[in-house]
């Protein structure tokens, strides 16, 4: 973690603080007067954000080793997408990742995220037991890039810590799931237009209304194509009203990645349906995803019911590959291509 110029921290209670305990749901009060004389540990972080996701077994092992010596761990959502505001899709994606246990705030308004002056996700923050800010760490970061800085609050705080520090990241299946980061990986595109400028696409896409895309198949390397009808929004591309989804399909051609995830949703309460192609062919069992399902007909698809990182595409090595998203019926919203 980074040491900084110690400043006062902000308090918690501009923002609601859920604990979810034996599966039970409960509101609690966190404050920083509360937990005067503890060293705090916050985590600030958004279940659609894969960095944040690969440090949930950091935080975890963390609390488990520490909290004995009077560590607390605290856990602020904060949205990076609309959908990553409403309360019910935060408490599944806390059930998800088994953050039993630990406090969550409902950070829907990013309010305590500017506080501590974030920029993006996660971040951590170190805070002594008097309540001043001490460390921080922007971005995904391995185990013994916080574990020095925590024991060293601890023992400011009287303690004589015993246990050995963790040589490296604690084994999870979020891990598996969803790859790690490595040099030439493939970037994340998000489609909205608030961050992608165009597509590859050679006419141009209009914002906020339906576009009949053609894709001539000519594709550069980390560019997404559009083909069929699509709405083009703020955060996401959506199915079109007109032709439905008939021969609509998103790709990309990316260079290199283990796992392809996909940030995908719907535009109602109804289950959607994508296929998945690879190089023009279906995925197979050995290949296919977390949440890809291969079907007797061989015809590989996933089953879209909130909007989640999909994990629909895995390797052993880093490798090169076309994927084709195509929607199979006409509430899907897609977002962002994620890769591990």
């Amino acid at each position: 973690m980074n040491i900084i110029p110690a400043f006062p921290a902000p308090d918690f209670g501009v923002i609601k603080w859920t604990l979810i305990d034996n599966k039970e749901i409960n509101d609690v009060m966190i404050s920083l007067k509360d937990l005067k004389g503890k060293v705090i540990l916050l985590d600030c972080w958004t279940y659609t954000c894969i960095f944040c996701l690969r440090t949930i077994p950091i935080i975890k092992r963390l609390k488990e080793k520490y909290s004995k010596y009077g560590l607390v761990v605290i856990s602020a959502h904060s949205y990076e997408y609309e959908f990553a505001k409403v309360n019910e899709n935060i408490i599944r994606a806390i059930k998800k990742y088994d953050l039993n246990e630990i406090p969550i705030g409902f950070d829907i308004e990013n309010k305590l995220w500017k506080m501590y002056g974030n920029m993006y996700w996660p971040k951590h923050i170190l805070i002594d037991r008097n309540g001043f800010v001490r460390y921080e760490h922007p971005g995904y970061g391995n185990i013994d890039e916080f574990e020095e800085a925590v024991i060293e609050l601890l023992e400011e705080n009287g303690n004589k810590i015993s246990e050995e520090k963790d040589v490296h990241n604690p084994i999870d299946e979020i891990y598996k799931i969803y790859g790690l980061q490595f040099p030439e990986i493939a970037p994340e595109i998000c489609v909205g237009y608030m961050r992608l400028k165009k597509f590859g696409n050679k006419h141009n896409i209009k914002r906020e209304q339906d576009n009949n895309c053609v894709d001539d198949g000519n594709h550069q390397e980390n560019q997404v194509y559009l083909k069929g009808n699509w709405f083009w929004g703020p955060e996401y591309i959506r199915v079109g009203r007109f032709d439905s989804m008939k021969d609509s399909s998103i790709t990309m051609r990316y260079k290199y990645a283990r796992r392809v995830n996909a940030i995908i949703g719907v535009s109602d309460n109804e289950k959607g349906i994508v296929n998945v192609k690879i190089d023009g062919g279906f995925v197979n069992n050995v290949n296919g995803g977390k949440d890809l399902i291969v079907d007797k007909n061989a015809t590989s698809h996933a089953e879209i019911t909130w909007p989640f990182i999909y994990n629909l595409y895995k390797t052993d090595e880093k490798e090169a590959h076309e994927i084709e998203i195509i929607p199979k019926t006409d509430n899907i919203v897609f977002y962002t291509f994620v890769f591990g």
